[in-house]
């Protein structure tokens, strides 16, 4: 318990005014009789002696955390009790006087510092300090009787306070596990506010994935899917544009069902990598004309179920992007698993573009850098005027 706690628990006033009423009247008692029996300075001394004494458990509350008053006040204590009891004509109270004085301190040193070490090495030398003063005051044969009074009477009291002390200490243990428990909750209030915040935006983040991965690449393959109808009608080649008519219809029902099963959260991929890798070449080839090399190699796939459809996803934005902006005429695509390590390639012959200056709304390559986040692998997009690679890679640097 810090000094600041153990002051505030200590009633400081009251105690001292209680000592200053006891260690008073035995010293009023005692200068009463030295004023009719002895003589006047004997009383006056005793009476100026008893306030220099009273006077230092007073500046001890203001003073008692400094530790040269410390060395000061203690010393002075016994040197003023030591001359009190051993004036002349003040042997009929010094046993009382001494006691009392002694266990004041003692009750003093448990109130201020409650129970620790310094109160017990103080209250040791204390005892051995008022075991040798009683020696001296009445020799060896009445010692053990004053000493088993002082220690009845001065023991129960000393019992009392370090009582106290423990039940308050046990009390303030409580009141602060209590407020370190508020602090606890209120810290894990706010970490849960962060965590929904950043779990709403995260699910937020995932459905425009998803749903860009569904309903805008589905959109934009029907959308080069009409265009090449319109051409080959235009070119009067209306076979060509009735099978790429019936392409479109399977198209847009697979987005349809696609986008349904994102936004229900139970989107279905095929769980044959290298089909649903064809698959996804073989409609770009369909809907573009445009030439698709592939080298596709799966042994002993080991990799989890999000991270192959993560890649799947980015191989569907990279053909998107190549149909729509790279103008190209050649495509290659490498797909490689070996156990948990996977590399994903897709190389184009296009006019490229500036990687380090990404349009508005390229939800598309901002997906991509985001997928690669989520599984822990690598992506770099390189790109020039002779065309662009994107690479994905996981599990091997």
């Amino acid at each position: 318990m810090d000094t600041n706690s153990r002051q505030d628990s200590f009633i400081a006033y009251p105690f001292y005014i209680f000592i200053s009423l006891l260690l008073g009247s035995i010293i009023t008692f005692s200068i009463r009789e030295l004023w009719i029996s002895a003589s006047w300075m004997y009383a006056v001394g005793l009476g100026i002696l008893f306030l220099a004494h009273i006077g230092l458990f007073w500046m001890n509350i203001r003073e008692y955390e400094n530790l040269r008053w410390f060395y000061f006040y203690y010393p002075a204590q016994i040197v003023l009790i030591v001359i009190m009891v051993n004036l002349p004509f003040v042997s009929t109270i010094h046993l009382t006087l001494l006691g009392s004085s002694v266990l004041c301190l003692i009750g003093e040193a448990l109130g201020l510092w409650g129970n620790t070490r310094r109160s017990l090495y103080l209250g040791i030398f204390l005892f051995v300090f008022i075991v040798g003063m009683v020696y001296l005051q009445v020799g060896r044969e009445g010692i053990w009787i004053a000493i088993s009074n002082l220690l009845v009477n001065g023991g129960f009291i000393v019992l009392l306070m370090v009582m106290y002390n423990q039940q308050l200490a046990e009390r303030q243990k409580a009141v602060e596990l209590a407020e370190s428990l508020e602090s606890a909750n209120a810290k894990l209030a706010a970490y849960n506010a962060k965590i929904e915040s950043l779990t709403l935006q995260n699910e937020r983040q995932r459905m425009a994935r998803e749903l860009h991965d569904t309903l805008a690449q589905g959109v934009a393959g029907l959308v080069l899917q009409l265009e090449a109808v319109k051409a080959h009608l235009g070119a009067n080649r209306t076979e060509r544009a009735s099978a790429i008519v019936e392409q479109s219809i399977t198209r847009a029902r697979s987005t349809l069902a696609e986008s349904r099963a994102a936004i229900d959260d139970l989107r279905a991929a095929s769980t044959n990598v290298s089909d649903a890798v064809r698959e996804k070449i073989e409609r770009f080839k369909q809907a573009t004309g445009i030439s698709c090399e592939m080298e596709i190699s799966i042994n002993e796939n080991q990799l989890p179920f999000e991270t192959t459809n993560h890649a799947l996803n980015i191989l569907s934005e990279s053909l998107t992007n190549i149909a729509r902006h790279a103008q190209a005429t050649q495509v290659k695509v490498v797909f490689i698993i070996q156990d948990q390590n996977m590399q994903l390639e897709v190389r184009d012959n296009g006019i490229g573009f500036d990687v380090n200056q990404k349009p508005d709304g390229s939800y598309g390559l901002i997906g991509m850098h985001e997928r690669a986040r989520l599984t822990g692998g690598m992506l770099s997009i390189e790109s020039n005027q002779s065309g662009t690679c994107i690479q994905f890679i996981v599990g091997r640097s």
